[in-house]
């Protein structure tokens, strides 16, 4: 009998062992979260300080549980490609959709955003009610984003764009008669390129859940998302999270 907890006792020590290993060759491959310029959510570069609120949540979250973390911006087909590989731990801000569910896990949600229609300023204010409306126009959406492949769903013919700001751009100049994307952002982004006052949008649909957005196939996926909805939880109660909103208010 002895004997026999002795083996049970080194079967234990090795699992722990194993995962402690596992998860210290997770910490050793660096944490980094891919993103884009997705103001005020994410800011490539700080605007007075502020990095965007969900990067600050993101990071205050695993700060609680002692797990640090970095941030990168690319493009954000290609940061799909190196989340959905493996490559990268993970993407942010993500919206689920069937795809992505394929290849990333999701946090609890960290913001939200509303899906609208930006067009110009001048002539008749469109009123749509659904993206079906949008058969036979000519819409722009951001290549990769939820709201492009919601047209790819639909079967709705549209031009893709790399970025906001460029989709912005095609409507802008007449190239495009709508735009098909976040109203908080693009309503930033727009500002920012001093185009605003000739755009107007509506919103078509009630506000979206973002996540944080892990790799399935990064190593101790599920325990670090785990980690983070408990960090995240605990930001939420004793106030952090709304102490970060309000800086962006």
């Amino acid at each position: 009998m002895h004997q026999y907890y002795l083996i049970f006792q080194k079967v234990l020590l090795l699992s722990a062992f194993s995962l402690l290993s596992s998860f210290s060759f997770a910490q050793e491959k660096s944490l980094n979260i891919l993103a884009v310029h997705f103001p005020p959510y994410e800011f490539e570069t700080p605007v007075d300080g502020l990095r965007g609120f969900d990067i600050e949540v993101v990071e205050a979250a695993y700060q609680r549980v002692g797990i640090r973390i970095k941030f990168e911006f690319l493009p954000w087909p290609r940061a799909v490609e190196l989340a959905y590989s493996g490559k990268a731990f993970g993407l942010l801000s993500c919206a689920w959709n069937k795809k992505r569910g394929q290849h990333l896990f999701f946090s609890n949600e960290i913001s939200s955003a509303t899906h609208g229609y930006f067009f110009r300023k001048g002539g008749k204010i469109p009123t749509f009610t659904s993206l079906s409306d949008f058969k036979n126009m000519k819409i722009v959406a951001v290549r990769g984003y939820s709201t492009q492949m919601k047209l790819e769903d639909l079967s709705i013919e549209h031009i893709t764009a790399r970025s906001n700001k460029i989709a912005l751009n095609l409507l802008h100049s007449g190239r495009v008669n709508f735009f098909y994307g976040s109203v908080e952002a693009n309503l930033y982004i727009a500002k920012q390129m001093g185009i605003s006052q000739y755009l107007g949008v509506n919103t078509l649909e009630a506000p979206v859940p973002y996540h944080l957005c892990i790799s399935q196939k990064w190593p101790n996926s599920k325990y670090l998302l785990d980690q983070f909805n408990k960090g995240l939880s605990e930001i939420k109660n004793d106030g952090t999270y709304a102490a970060i909103h309000s800086k962006y208010r």
